[in-house]
């Protein structure tokens, strides 16, 4: 065991006169965290703590400590601090010199070990012999072996304490201090007596809970709210529980516990902490309406924040895909078995001119196909055919658009499985093919009118070709035929016959004359079904074109 810290005695009567001199001067909690200030620093204590008693005898109150300058009229419940309701109800000093092994400290002993004390050192403070408060101080030692010197300056602290009191000197501030912590409304001892009815239940509870008062302060919260929030329920007492949430969310908070003072309802929420390593925590917040009547709400929460990070995460992946769905120029359909529509994209809103909000939960997806063709998608969905089965390779369908027209469309379909191979859902893609039927249309029309062009130039220039071999001989011939026709004169038996030769010679070169002049491609029909080019009509046409 090591012994407490202790003054000299020179030091210690320097400590006694700077007690009183500060006691002396005492009007208010101020003046009194300095007189306990210097009585922590002679005990040699971490800490030390001036208490008053209240008219509740279940209540007692922090008038000074040493450690916070500022924490004057705190109201604790004496059921948490054996030790000092001890000292009250025999006047006699309490030492407890390990709070691990120590009956007076069980029901609080996991409280003092998470705050650093291992031994408690009270004196009670007597005024006419009766016990007014206490002084109490903690040590972070264990098993400190407290000297006599040290017990002797404990009570000759307190009966300083005791004269300014009954002098009057601290009397005043004292009752103003028990006053406006302990009648702040009628019904505060009745309150207080309330949430010590709870507290078994509250303490057991794995959610979170706190206890809060109608402006925030909180009045009690439980062993699982310190392990979330990582505050310990001393450091919180009597502070707004607003000064550990998240700016955004005070509002509401505030809104929530005028609510659920009233006894209203109040739905559940989320709420963003801030715990005592500057994280943030998304808890979901649930009211619990047993202290209403003592203007108290009771909020239990539980840690949420992975699940609102998934929550986030799933929303925005669900977002990015449906901005992808969206975005392809094909329609994307799926359905359920039963052929409700869950799926309908802008792709299928385009193709067929219907609105998914229109048709959701009101038209089978069987709708969009001709009469059979669904059943036949199904069929060949779930034959070992065009990608097997659960799969459909692109084949060539039709669908109905709102207005019963037919889309030709290439169907890709697939149909969606669970965890057990059980069918679910539908998923088909279909790409309209009207703009490309209309571009093979106009193909197949050019790739025509390129042909017949062609032929044309093919027959022209096999005209001109022909005109200019046959000019030459034609020529002659009917040179010669003159020749003859003038040689044999009229009266000759074959005179008749150069006419003939004459005649057809120039009929001939008419028919080339009207080759020379093809510019088109006519035909006519001719024996056994053939066709020959129209010269009359060709020749016709290039002269009309050239006129």
């Amino acid at each position: 065991m090591s012994d407490a810290p202790s003054a000299e005695p020179d030091s210690r009567e320097r400590s006694l006169l700077e007690i009183a001199e500060a006691l002396a001067g005492a009007h208010g909690a101020g003046e009194l965290h300095e007189a306990i200030d210097r009585v922590a620093e002679a005990l040699g204590a971490t800490s030390a703590a001036l208490l008053g008693a209240g008219a509740d005898p279940a209540t007692i109150h922090v008038l000074a400590a040493s450690d916070d300058a500022e924490i004057g009229g705190l109201a604790l419940s004496l059921s948490k601090y054996p030790e000092v309701r001890g000292v009250l109800e025999s006047g006699q000093p309490s030492l407890v010199t390990d709070v691990g092994t120590s009956d007076q400290t069980a029901g609080c002993r996991r409280l003092l070990e998470e705050r650093g004390i291992r031994s408690l050192l009270s004196f009670p403070i007597l005024v006419d012999r009766k016990p007014v408060g206490a002084l109490l101080a903690r040590f972070a030692d264990p098993r400190v072996e407290f000297a006599p010197e040290v017990l002797a300056f404990g009570r000759m602290a307190t009966a300083l304490i005791a004269v300014a009191i009954r002098a009057g000197r601290l009397l005043d501030p004292l009752r103003e201090l028990t006053r406006r912590v302990t009648f702040q409304d009628a019904n505060e001892g009745s309150r207080v007596r309330a949430i010590e009815r709870y507290r078994d239940f509250i303490d057991s509870a794995a959610d979170g809970i706190v206890v809060l008062d109608a402006e925030g302060r909180v009045l009690y919260m439980n062993h699982a709210a310190e392990s979330l929030t990582g505050y310990a329920r001393g450091g919180l007492a009597g502070h707004r529980l607003l000064n550990i949430v998240a700016e955004a969310h005070r509002p509401a908070l505030a809104a929530h516990i005028e609510q659920a003072v009233k006894a209203e309802r109040v739905a559940n929420f989320d709420l963003d902490l801030v715990t005592t390593s500057g994280d943030k925590m998304t808890v979901s917040v649930a009211s619990i309406g047993v202290l209403s009547e003592h203007m108290a709400a009771v909020f239990a929460f539980r840690d949420v924040t992975l699940a609102r990070q998934l929550e986030r995460e799933l929303r925005r992946t669900k977002e990015f895909l449906e901005r992808i769905i969206n975005s392809t120029v094909d329609a994307i359909i799926a359905a359920d078995m039963k052929g409700n529509v869950l799926v309908f994209n802008q792709g299928a809103e385009r193709i067929l001119g219907l609105r998914f909000a229109d048709i959701a939960g009101k038209m089978s997806v069987r709708e969009i196909y001709p009469v059979g063709v669904a059943e036949e998608v199904m069929h060949l969905l779930r034959s070992s055919e065009h990608g097997g089965p659960g799969r459909l390779e692109p084949i060539r369908r039709d669908l109905k658009n709102v207005a019963g027209e037919t889309v030709p469309v290439t169907l890709s379909a697939a149909i969606v499985f669970d965890d057990q191979g059980q069918e679910i859902a539908t998923v088909g893609i279909f790409s309209d093919l009207r703009e490309r039927l209309r571009m093979e249309e106009r193909l197949a029309s050019a790739q025509e009118r390129l042909a017949l062009s062609q032929k044309q130039a093919v027959a022209v220039e096999l005209a001109g070709a022909a005109a200019h071999e046959l000019n030459q001989p034609l020529t002659s011939v009917m040179g010669y035929a003159e020749m003859l026709k003038k040689k044999l004169g009229k009266e000759s038996p074959h005179a008749r016959l150069v006419d003939t030769i004459a005649q057809e010679a120039e009929r001939m070169a008419g028919i080339v004359r009207q080759l020379g002049s093809l510019t088109r491609y006519e035909t006519k029909s001719y024996v056994g079904g053939a066709q020959i080019i129209d010269l009359d009509r060709s020749a016709q046409s290039g002269k009309g074109t050239e006129e």
